[in-house]
């Protein structure tokens, strides 16, 4: 671990008149100080790097702090512009700091908070098995007219009525497809099993009917639809679960987020900056800056100037590079 993985020949040599290298200078990086490095800047989630993209982030950092180094060197980090960007950035890493430790942190719901969410939320895992007839709306030829509402709607009930008696549904899909004169073949009348929120709203109403029991016909511009309830059941708690955990997760997240949002408010001097416009407002969020994963450096560039990337060097270690101006 102590072992050097990156070596930076020619670095750091001193001034002329001095002996020692400038301050805050890197020559060379060991496996421990590597390994750190990419550590911090690999977002948790994220599978380890295979060698060759670790080989391609080693060259891409050498290349920056070959950069900054030189940048030092030329009293850059004392300028005043510099070091307001500097402070930007840092409060960007800082940002992005939190959101990574809310994460880790309250995203974690407990047994009982899972059951609660199931109980209260009873009808999301209602889970039917439908049969739907499509009837497609004909839009009208040269050849042949449009018909009109009153025609297509009495067409669809009667299609309706029929299925109520007991007549075999994919027949009536047939003859709904060919009453128009459409070519097409007739659609799928099993559609298999559906929960509340997977069709369309104006045909939630199929979710409250009883197995066996047909739906009035709902239409929309291109075709009316007419649905059977086959089965009804309850998808299970241990089915559900993991869905559940998802759902919380993000939830917890966003209420711990949002709280310490809402504990200040920003009042922005409308004489300066001008009144507010409608069109501009934006979701309140956590300033997220953009990940500087190593993988996202292509090969022969340097790292992106948003790139927050620390240097190692802990006695006088680099600041994350420059980010955005705010616009």
């Amino acid at each position: 671990m102590t072992e050097p993985v990156l070596t930076l020949k020619g670095a750091c040599k001193p001034k002329s008149g001095t002996t020692a290298p400038p301050a805050g200078c890197v020559s060379s990086l060991t496996r421990a100080q590597f390994e750190k490095l990419v550590k911090a800047l690999t977002p948790t989630d994220r599978p380890p790097m295979s060698p060759d993209i670790m080989r391609n982030f080693a060259t891409q950092y050498a290349k920056l702090l070959i950069f900054a180094d030189a940048a030092r060197d030329m009293g850059l980090e004392n300028d005043p512009r510099v070091q307001q960007i500097l402070q930007f950035a840092k409060n960007q890493v800082l940002a992005e700091g939190l959101n990574q430790r809310v994460t880790e942190e309250y995203s974690h719901p407990t047994d009982e908070q899972i059951e609660n969410y199931y109980k209260e939320n009873s009808k999301k895992y209602l889970e039917v098995t439908l049969q739907r007839i499509i009837i497609p709306r004909n839009q009208g030829s040269v050849e042949k007219p449009k018909p009109s509402e009153a025609s297509e709607k009495d067409f669809a009930d009667q299609i309706q009525k029929r299925w109520v008696a007991g007549e075999d549904p994919e027949k009536l899909e047939k003859e709904a497809t060919e009453h128009f004169g459409l070519t097409t073949p007739p659609s799928n009348v099993n559609i298999g099993p559906r929960r509340p929120g997977t069709l369309p709203e104006s045909h939630e109403a199929v979710f409250d009917l009883k197995p066996g029991e047909i739906s009035q016909a709902f239409s929309d511009a291109a075709s009316f639809y007419i649905y059977k309830v086959v089965s009804v059941r309850t998808v299970p708690l241990s089915e559900a679960k993991a869905s559940i955990t998802s759902t919380l997760q993000r939830q917890l997240v966003t209420d711990k987020i949002q709280q310490i949002q809402s504990s200040v408010t920003p009042v922005l001097n409308d004489a300066y900056f001008g009144p507010e416009k409608p069109s501009a407002r934006v979701a309140p969020r956590i300033l997220s800056p953009p990940q500087a994963t190593p993988p996202a450096m292509g090969a022969g560039a340097l790292p992106p100037a948003n790139a927050a990337t620390p240097s190692p060097n802990s006695r006088n270690a680099s600041p994350p590079s420059t980010p955005p101006s705010p616009q």
